[in-house]
């Protein structure tokens, strides 16, 4: 398998928040809109909204519960902290990735985002977090 046969398409850059609606209220003066409803992933522990400017999308993520893998991404004082992309097969993806170097954070999970549809978490070499949601 190469990554062609991925089918990867990018979806959005996660950006991590203390407060979503002060993110919110700041985005939307650079002109960003909200595709959605704020929603609540109890596994993942976040409150999120996705937000589209043209044809960037961004999703806001906030803590939604103690601990949340974006307490640790605040601590670190980072704000763009992840890369969503679209895929036909995740675990195919994931196994892909593992292959060449990635390090699996999160193994596929259902998330409320996409419906339901499963996403993971991978760690490249380079040391960048990628989500990967399956179509």
């Amino acid at each position: 398998m190469n990554n062609g046969t991925l089918d990867l398409r990018f979806h959005h850059v996660g950006l991590a928040c203390r407060r979503l609606e002060a993110e919110r209220k700041a985005h939307e003066l650079l002109g960003y809109v909200a595709e959605g409803e704020t929603f609540v992933d109890p596994v993942q522990r976040i409150r999120g909204l996705f937000m589209t400017n043209g044809g960037m999308r961004i999703e806001l993520l906030e803590p939604a519960a103690s601990p949340s893998p974006v307490d640790e991404i605040l601590q670190r004082g980072q704000k763009m902290y992840h890369q969503g992309f679209l895929c036909s097969d995740i675990r195919a993806a994931v196994a892909y990735l593992e292959q060449n170097g990635a390090r699996v954070i999160s193994p596929p999970v259902p998330a409320v985002a996409f419906g339901g549809k499963e996403i993971s978490f991978l760690m490249l070499r380079t040391l960048m977090i990628v989500e990967l949601i399956e179509r």
